[in-house]
């Protein structure tokens, strides 16, 4: 379901000025995500296909793109007719995605500039993070082809310690290979709680520093 539009980002899509949408519904259910009501849906939608596309009409020029994320875009009806009519406007697209569906990811990817993807954790703790069974088959599959997609990407890991710890992600270092661009995210407790309710905690800023420098990666959301 399409939710929402963030009119104006500097952090949705690298290089890039964007607006953000926000797509409805996940088959995931992590924990620790900072977006719970995307993943619910309880909430009513705000806008519209044709909402969006009347806003970026009058944006050409002073936007260079569209982020569209969730919860998980891929699989709303609203995306594909919606991504079409974003790009015959001209504006660059980036699409969030958590990779459990390869199929819709291939239809959707001549439509696209750049792709962020989820790898959350290794492939052992994969169905427990996810509470979705077979998980690390489907995200595995989808990662390999992003790998050799001529696509713009990115992979990315949310680091918290209940989760990673530094063997753990050097094991996704590997399984993704050192030439990739990946990108570990700090976890900050949002305001409004997580998925789960819990409070996680966080390793320091300067621990995932150094890490990112031994890994390989760089850091994003540390001070």
């Amino acid at each position: 379901m399409l939710m929402d539009i963030e009119p104006f980002s500097l952090v949705d899509y690298p290089g890039h000025i964007v607006a953000t949408v926000f797509f409805a519904g996940c088959n995931f259910r992590c924990g620790y995500c900072h977006n719970p009501a995307l993943v619910n849906v309880e909430e009513k939608s705000q806008t519209s296909p044709r909402d969006i596309i009347e806003f970026l009409k009058t944006r050409k020029g002073l936007l260079d793109g569209v982020c569209l994320t969730g919860g998980e875009p891929i699989f709303s009806k609203d995306m594909f007719p919606l991504i079409k009519e974003i790009k015959e406007l001209g504006f660059k697209v980036k699409l969030d995605t958590n990779g459990s569906n390869l199929d819709l990811l291939r239809a959707v990817a001549p439509y696209l500039d750049y792709i962020a993807m989820d790898i959350k954790c290794t492939p052992e703790k994969y169905d427990q993070l996810t509470g979705c069974k077979n998980s690390w088959e489907k995200v595995s599959k989808t990662m390999e082809w992003v790998k050799n997609s001529p696509i713009p990407y990115e992979f990315r890991t949310t680091v918290i310690p209940s989760w990673h710890n530094f063997d753990e992600l050097q094991k996704i270092r590997n399984l993704l290979g050192e030439d990739t661009n990946w990108i570990l995210q700090q976890f900050r407790q949002p305001p409004d709680g997580v998925l789960d309710k819990q409070t996680y905690e966080a390793y320091p800023d300067s621990w995932l520093r150094e890490l990112g420098q031994k890994l390989g990666c760089k850091v994003r959301g540390i001070y």
